[in-house]
């Protein structure tokens, strides 16, 4: 029974994995924005994805040539409840209004928009 919780706990208390969470709460988002938006490599924040994935708190989907991540709807309900009491950065929120991946990725850069499958270097 324990082990569960503590389990959540763990995951919710990575900086990271929180962030992505609370962006996840703003509106559903591929891998190449929560990168845009965190200090670490598009790698390091799919294997973040992963793991909250496994632990039944994130799904995947697929629209177009694009992965989006969203919350589960079932997420349990204290853990719901506690996402509601943390705050959401305001600058990443209005990011992730701004910002929509259309026919490229989202993320600008001095070149502008980077196409599909091309990564940051």
């Amino acid at each position: 029974m324990y082990e569960d919780w503590a389990e959540q706990f763990r995951l919710l208390g990575d900086a990271t994995r929180l962030r992505i969470l609370m962006l996840l709460h703003v509106r559903d988002a591929c891998v190449c924005e929560l990168a845009a938006l965190l200090p670490v490599s598009q790698p390091a924040v799919s294997q973040h994805l992963r793991r909250l994935k496994q632990a039944g708190l994130v799904v995947e989907y697929r629209q177009k040539a694009w992965v989006f991540y969203r919350l589960r709807p079932d997420v349990p309900e204290h853990i719901r409840r506690w996402l509601t009491d943390v705050p959401v950065d305001p600058g990443d929120a209005g990011w992730l209004r701004d910002h929509h991946v259309g026919t490229v990725c989202a993320v600008p850069d001095s070149a502008g928009p980077m196409p599909v499958g091309q990564t940051q270097t």
